[in-house]
């Protein structure tokens, strides 16, 4: 009996101590993502904060991180200091209009540039990925509103598991490629060599459509935007509504749909819209890895156009002579070196010089573990498609090579029985997935152990976190 008190009493000790514990972790140790994407955002907050004035505040998410270029636009508006504080979309535009307005001064003038999707116009905020960038710049907290905070307190015990776990490794995460915090120059723009071409299967990418629908804009964030508004007013500075760069092979929507779309936006956000809106709409040789981000020659071509919007709204008839780039060849499908043992398991689609799996034959509906092939029939395999593994019922694991460029929302669903997807890309970003890339699916995602915390901090895994687990030795 004695035994059982003690061991209660030790359990229960533990219990009250862990939120110390987890506090301890959480603000005390050293800062764990300061080399990753969302390392960034504190920086990008003392260069708002630090910046003297006339200023123009580019607001947003990667779009115009990616898209801007603020010394180019600089040397042609000439009166005024360019600051980029774009993101990443995950985080939600209120976010960023939350961070940025304390720090709105007499004389800016603040471009409000959401990417022209759904989350970006509603009151969408990832608490995880937004630990990420709070991790050593906590007096962040203090510009955040209360919804947001209880949304942090709840991802709080992850975030600083996590940390305690990477600081005990004594490996803080390393990206790979371009989503890192050395991608971006000192005004903020992302510049980095390795965007120098489309790399989307098709040229874009077909799990977020660039559609103009009036129900997109939730009644919360307009009556945010316009709060934002006022406050930009009471401090002498004006807000506009910009422009993101948008992929033309992305689009969905007539001209009169996309003018009546930003003509009812105007009226409901009352603020005023900078910019025609097919001035915007780009092709897609000017993207790079999603249809808002421009790749290194694109990021002109977008900048030009937001130049040319900024003129005409300072009644400014000046031309804007900027010599455009040669646009990019687009990235070519290689034939895949690989296993191909299981491709007569599939059906496929050979779209834009090579092929998407778009479902399942006789044979492959009867396995239980499936090898997604690199090439098949003379021609490489890039992409799977939205509902390919929708009829395999008995499908237990499936294993994707590196070959796969994009698979689609909706690709595993609905899969009951799938318990593992196994990518053996060690380059996260090498493969593009939306957001509902395991809807229909309990299944959990396994990388190869030494890319855990890349894909953990990846700008497309990262929503995954703890759904994402090492492959075993």
């Amino acid at each position: 009996m004695k035994k059982r008190v003690a061991i209660i009493c030790i359990t229960l000790a533990l219990l009250l101590s862990m939120p110390a514990v987890l506090l301890a972790w959480g603000f005390g140790l050293p800062a764990q993502y300061e080399d990753t994407f969302m390392g960034e955002l504190k920086y990008k907050v003392e260069l708002l904060e630090n910046t003297p004035g006339p200023r123009i505040v580019l607001v947003g998410g990667s779009g115009v991180a990616f898209g801007a270029d603020s010394l180019l636009m600089e040397r042609e508006l000439g009166d005024y200091t360019v600051v980029n504080f774009g993101m990443y979309a995950a985080l939600g535009t209120m976010v960023m209009m939350d961070l940025s307005e304390p720090y709105i001064r007499e004389g800016d003038i603040v471009i409000l540039i959401p990417e022209q999707q759904r989350q970006t116009l509603s009151d969408w905020f990832d608490p995880a990925v937004m630990w990420q960038g709070l991790d050593g710049a906590f007096r962040l907290l203090s510009s955040l509103p209360r919804d947001q905070l209880a949304q942090l307190a709840g991802e709080f015990p992850a975030f600083a598991g996590q940390k305690f776990a990477y600081y005990l490794q004594g490996r803080p995460p390393q990206p790979q490629g371009v989503y890192r915090r050395d991608s971006f120059n000192e005004r903020g723009d992302v510049v980095s060599a390795l965007c120098a071409r489309n790399e989307m299967p098709g040229g874009y990418d077909a799990n977020t459509p660039i559609r103009f629908d009036p129900d997109m804009v939730t009644e919360e964030f307009a009556r945010r935007v316009r709060d934002y508004a006022r406050t930009v007013a009471a401090r002498g500075a004006v807000l506009w509504y910009g422009l993101c760069p948008m992929n033309a092979a992305a689009v969905e929507g007539t001209a009169e749909e996309i003018d009546a779309f930003y003509a009812a936006l105007q009226e409901t956000l009352g603020i005023p819209l900078a910019g025609n809106p097919r001035d915007f709409i780009l092709a897609p040789g000017w993207f790079y890895d999603t249809n808002f981000h421009p790749n290194s020659s694109g990021k002109t071509v977008y900048t030009r156009a937001l130049i040319r919007a900024v003129k005409a709204m300072l009644g400014d008839s000046s031309p804007t002579e900027l010599a455009l780039p040669e646009m990019p060849d687009m990235a070519e499908a290689a034939l895949g070196a690989g296993d191909n043992r299981d491709g007569d398991c599939f059906t496929y689609e050979a779209r834009d010089g090579a092929l998407t799996i778009t479902g399942l034959t006789a044979q492959g509906l009867d396995r239980e573990v499936l090898l997604v092939p690199t090439a098949w029939d003379g021609q490489g395999v890039t992409a799977i498609g939205a509902g390919a593994f929708s009829e395999a019922q008995r499908l237990r694991e499936v294993a994707i090579q590196q070959n796969i460029r994009s698979i689609a929302d909706g690709a595993f669903a609905p899969c009951a029985a799938l318990e593992r997807i196994v990518m053996e890309q060690d380059t996260p970003s090498a493969c593009r997935v939306g957001q509902g890339l395991l809807d229909g699916t309990s299944a959990r995602v396994y990388v190869p152990p030494d890319a855990l915390s890349a894909y953990r901090t990846d700008y497309f895994w990262s929503v995954y976190g703890t759904l994402i687990l090492p492959l075993e030795p």
